[in-house]
Parts: C-alpha cells; sequence; structure tokens
C-alpha cells in the first residue's frame, strides 16, 4: 500500500490505525507536497515524517519540491477559501503524483493522511481519491479516522510523541489569510538577507528538532516544551547624513542589531564616542540620546570576526543568540534602543527602521 503523507502530526496516528485494518499489508510513505511554503518549512516537516517513520518502521520515498509547478497549478484561485477549489487543485496534483507512483511500484491500494486533516474536507477527499485512483487500476483506502474521537486521539498522540505542530496547513496563500484574521504578519515569509537563523523560524524549528531527535538516539532525558515568546523581524533600515533633505542619498552602510525599535526620520544630534573596556578589550561605543552606534573595527573585537565593513557583515552574521547576548550585555534585556554598526564613527546622522515584535510559539528542548 502507498500512502501519501503530508505531515507528521497526520500520518503518525493514521498509519497506525491503518496497520490495524491491513496487518499485513507493507506500508510505503510517499512525502510529496510541493503547495508547503517556504521551503524551510517543507523541509522541516519532511524532517519529521521521516522520525516519525522511522519510529514505526514505515519505508518513505520522497517526491520532488516543484514548487513552481504547483503554483502554476493553482494560478487564478490564490483568493480562494480554505477547503475551496484550490485545495481540490492541489489534492488533485498530490494524488495523481501518488497514483502514477503506486503504479510503478506495482502497489494494489492507495490512500492519503490528508484524509485525517480538519482543515480539508474529508468527502472531497473520498470521492477525489477514488476517481483518481480508479483512472489508475488502483483501490483507495477512504478511512475515516476523525469520528467517535479520533481527532482527539490524533492530537493527544502527536503531542505525547513530541512531534512538530504546525501552525498553518502549508500553501503561502493559506498562510496569508489565516495571519490576516489574527491581525498578524506572516514572518515565516521572512529570512534574514545573510540568512542567519532567526528565533521562531522554520529553520530555527528544524534545528530543535534535529537536537530532539539527538537527545533520544542517545537516551538524553529531556523535554520538548512550546513556550510563547515574542520574536523580533527587522523588515527594512538604513542610516543616512542628517543633513541629507533626500531618503534615497548620503545613505552609510550599516547593520542594525536585533531589537532595535521602528524609527522613522531619527535625529541622533551629536554622536559622542567613547571608548569603553568589554572583556578586557578597548571597544568605541557612538552614544546619543535615541541610538547607540558602535564601529565594525570594535564589532571584529566583540565577535572574533574579521568583517570588512558593515556590508561584510550583512552577508555574513553573528549567530542570532551572539548578537542578543552581546546587545543585552551593553543595553539590558527591556532596552529597544536602536542599536547601528558604522564603518567608521560618524556623527549627526538620520535614521529610518521598520521593525515588528511578534507574538509566536516556539518549541523548545531542555534537557533534564
Amino acid at each position: 500500500m502507498l500512502v501519501h503523507i503530508c505531515c507528521s502530526v497526520d500520518s503518525h496516528y493514521f498509519l497506525q490505525e491503518l496497520k490495524k485494518l491491513y496487518p499485513n499489508e507493507k506500508m510505503i510513505g510517499f512525502f510529496y507536497n510541493p503547495n508547503i511554503h517556504p521551503k524551510e518549512e517543507h523541509d522541516l516537516r519532511l524532517f519529521d515524517v521521516k522520525r516519525s517513520c522511522d519510529s514505526l518502521g514505515v519505508d518513505l520515498i520522497v517526491g520532488d519540491y516543484n514548487l513552481e509547478s504547483w503554483l502554476d497549478r493553482v494560478k487564478g484561485f490564490e483568493d480562494a477559501e480554505e477547503k475551496g477549489d484550490r485545495c481540490k487543485i492541489c489534492f488533485d496534483e498530490r494524488l495523481l503524483k501518488s497514483a502514477a507512483l503506486a503504479m510503478q511500484l506495482n502497489e494494489k491500494y492507495l490512500t492519503t493522511t490528508l484524509l485525517t486533516s480538519p482543515m480539508k474536507s474529508q468527502n472531497d477527499l473520498f470521492n477525489q481519491g477514488e476517481s483518481i485512483a480508479k483512472e489508475y487500476g488502483l483501490e483507495f483506502v477512504s478511512l475515516d479516522i476523525r469520528s467517535n474521537g479520533g481527532t482527539q486521539r490524533q492530537s493527544k498522540m502527536a503531542k505525547d510523541s513530541n512531534l512538530y505542530r504546525q501552525n498553518y496547513c502549508g500553501c503561502v496563500y493559506a498562510l496569508d489569510k489565516q495571519r490576516v484574521r489574527s491581525s498578524k504578519i506572516a514572518l515565516e515569509m521572512f529570512n534574514n538577507i545573510g540568512r542567519q537563523v532567526l528565533k521562531g523560524s522554520a529553520s530555527w524549528t528544524l534545528d530543535t528538532f534535529r537536537e530532539l531527535h539527538r537527545c533520544e538516539k542517545n537516551n538524553i532525558p529531556h523535554i520538548l516544551q512550546k513556550n510563547s515568546i515574542n520574536v523580533y523581524r527587522l523588515l527594512s533600515g538604513y542610516v543616512c547624513e542628517q543633513s541629507s533633505s533626500s531618503t534615497d542619498k548620503n545613505v552609510i552602510p550599516s547593520y542594525i542589531f536585533t531589537h532595535s525599535k521602528s524609527s522613522k526620520n531619527l535625529k541622533s544630534g551629536e554622536v559622542l564616542w567613547s571608548d569603553i573596556d568589554y572583556n578586557g578589550k578597548k571597544i568605541m561605543l557612538g552614544f546619543c540620546d535615541n541610538a547607540l552606534f558602535i564601529d565594525i573595527c570594535s564589532v571584529n573585537l566583540v565577535f572574533g570576526m574579521n568583517y570588512k565593513n558593515t556590508i561584510d557583515m550583512l552577508y555574513n552574521p553573528p549567530l542570532y543568540d551572539d548578537e542578543l547576548a552581546f546587545r543585552i550585555k551593553i543595553l539590558g534585556s527591556e532596552s529597544v534602543k536602536p542599536f547601528i554598526v558604522l564603518d567608521s564613527m560618524l556623527s549627526f546622522l538620520k535614521i529610518n527602521i521598520d521593525s515588528v515584535f511578534q507574538n509566536v510559539d516556539i518549541f523548545e528542548v531542555i534537557k533534564l
């Protein structure tokens, strides 16, 4: 039997229930979900599906991540609601690919873990699955495990098994609508220009689940805990000479540290530069009421780097934890004052920062 798998939360319980009904049938999982966006989220869900399948003894085949082809398929249905026409096209895309693979492998049965998701129309999936399976000479297994408390049992098993519980279906259109309804920004769509792994991002969560997997394999006592935090994202920012009347002239290369609050046309006035002792090293800080500055040479001393300039730092940033720890040590844990790196010690500057703090749930591995 070929089982199309969308995520570990849906597959972990589904596969076990399926084995009860077909105890003599070998299950082959097929992870094919080009709809999941961004790619980091796709890879995170795939990692946890592999972890789940390994624990259940289910072989897994991984399909291509052909996002552009999927976007072409749903073109014109971007604004369709969840469980609507876009979802039907998405089901067809994944089930057709699964049916073709099942036929290639000489399998008799086909089914999908999408059947367990409360975000999907089960009747539509039954009808589409049976129609596509028939076209390929297969038998579609229309298993209903949602009824009679199945959804609640699935949810409990996902939590007890430390599975990655995502908070949106998968595609960019559903994500955007969901975040708009909750008056939030889709932070999942933001990446640091230098690929710094940001707290609360899919890449950050993937690192967390890799650590969880390492603890499991090495029998290290641990707890996977969900925590609610305010994460920071810099949307845009630049520094220019205070005397400049245009926002696109005389821009000064700079690097803006995390947790620097939004500031529009903020004038620094005279910046007073002074050296301070930091872990036995003399670094230069530029002080003014509205912001704090540091020069790139001092940054190299702090982080043990050899940045040529702030542009180099933008594309090769320090680790997020190191950057935040330095900021806290200089300004304190509660400060949101703009903290900016400059190539040289300048004065009379104008600052423009567009940033956001947003509440998100993150997973953390706590070793016991």
